[in-house]
């Protein structure tokens, strides 16, 4: 597996998690709902502030994007991409398995959203997430407290 960290986003790393969302999730997006370059810059920025996210480097080089949501009841993966030089190899399942000690720790369920088309659901799987609602394009997983 290669080094990786996470880092506190700042307002200059907007642009790079735009890009790197877009060029990892567009595919699925554009499945799922279709692609529209303008509202998705604009709910990107509206529903996933820049403040709320860890980026993610790998080898000391920015690699994706990390947004998780802390509720009263769980911890809610939003976000999470690697940028795809980076994908396969063991950096998303590390990323995913220490969030669940940090879900278990707090005595919280851990949440996931998934389109259907993503092959991020097989790791899920394998995870123990476990489905608990399902939409026309998505899954929606947990692992239970």
């Amino acid at each position: 597996m290669l080094n990786f960290e996470l880092r506190a986003a700042t307002a200059d790393d907007q642009g790079f998690l735009f890009d790197s969302y877009k060029s990892t999730l567009q595919p699925y997006v554009d499945w799922a709902w279709g692609w529209d370059e303008s509202f998705q810059r604009e709910s990107f920025t509206k529903h996933f502030p820049v403040t709320q996210f860890k980026v993610i480097t790998v080898e000391g080089g920015d690699a994706g994007g990390l947004y998780v949501e802390e509720q009263e009841s769980l911890r809610f993966i939003r976000l999470i991409y690697l940028l795809p030089e980076f994908q396969g190899n063991g950096v998303g399942r590390q990323l995913i398995e220490n969030e669940m000690e940090r879900a278990c720790a707090a005595k919280k369920a851990l949440h996931i959203k998934v389109v259907k088309i993503n092959r991020a659901k097989s790791l899920y799987d394998r995870l123990g997430f476990k489905l608990v609602e399902e939409t026309d394009v998505t899954y929606h997983m947990h692992i239970p407290v």
